[in-house]
């Protein structure tokens, strides 16, 4: 499952009409209210590496794990400024080692594309998504489509706190995959929020200043990918601390550190036979890069 941007070219990035429009439409898209999400990445470069070393579940094979994305953002806004559809590529890749074997690489290209409307006259509003994508050991035009979608319902409770609940459903390589979705946005106070969609992920922040914000995260990635004639599949769940730099306005550096829990790595052959390849969970690093528009005043 996949987190849910808006889109905008990079060479526009700069010119200030530009960044007021995204400002603007990622407000409505998620809230009636300007304080529904604290920042939107518009492109993001992310890093993750996992050594083989953790605390929990050291019985279990050894395993390196690295994980690359690139994402941005580009939403095409209705006349009544509410309403939106929002293109959504992104590409990344999984890389896993266990034990001695040789390294396997996977990787991924992917387009959602969500609907956003608003109830008129009321607090509701609901998020239609559909999402193509191509997970393989090489891209390439044999290389099979998934295809799956969420629906997601949000009520803006007070103007400090938003829920959502929905449904995510993909044709995973391993079988339907389907899963129940629920949300928060609650501006706590000036300096701290809490957001996420989970089981997806969950993230608390804090403001420090107008330089630095820390917090934590907790977010889940359940991906399938070709592997010649069976399938590859990843169950990743991270927790961890973060710090976020800003080095200008919009530039930003995070960077966190965390520990993996229950993770699970397994391959094996649609509706006939499955192999768990019993992994440890580890400590991970993650660093990222992020062109990042906010809208708190910092």
């Amino acid at each position: 499952m996949k987190k849910y941007h808006l889109y905008i070219e990079v060479y526009r990035f700069f010119k200030p009409v530009r960044i007021l429009f995204i400002t603007i439409t990622f407000t409505c898209l998620f809230s009636s209210k300007p304080i529904a999400q604290p920042y939107l990445d518009i492109v993001s470069l992310k890093y993750t590496n996992s050594p083989n070393a953790g605390l929990i579940n050291q019985h279990k094979n050894d395993i390196l794990l690295r994980y690359f994305s690139i994402g941005t953002n580009l939403p095409v806004q209705f006349k009544n400024k509410k309403d939106a559809v929002i293109f959504s590529p992104f590409f990344e890749t999984w890389s896993s080692k266990i034990n001695t074997d040789k390294r396997q690489n996977y990787y991924s290209v992917a387009l959602p594309l969500s609907l956003n409307k608003t109830i008129p006259n009321s607090k509701w509003g609901i998020l239609l998504t559909g999402i193509v994508r191509m997970n393989d050991s090489s891209i390439n035009k044999k290389t099979k489509v998934q295809v799956g979608g969420a629906f997601i319902v949000r009520h803006v409770h007070n103007e400090h706190l938003t829920w959502k609940l929905g449904l995510y459903v993909n044709n995973e390589l391993f079988g339907l995959f389907v899963i129940p979705l629920a949300g928060i946005e609650w501006k706590i106070n000036e300096r701290n929020m809490l957001f996420g969609l989970l089981p997806a992920n969950l993230t608390y922040e804090h403001k420090l200043n107008d330089r630095f914000y820390y917090g934590a995260n907790f977010r889940t990635f359940t991906n399938s990918f070709v592997k010649t004639n069976e399938y590859w599949r990843i169950d990743e769940n991270q927790l961890g601390l973060y710090l976020d730099t800003y080095l200008h306005k919009n530039f930003v550096l995070n960077m966190e550190a965390g520990h993996s829990l229950f993770r699970k790595v397994r391959t094996g052959v649609k509706d006939l036979s499955k192999y768990d390849g019993h992994v440890k969970d580890n400590f991970y690093f993650k660093i990222s890069f992020a062109y990042r528009v906010r809208f708190t005043k910092k």
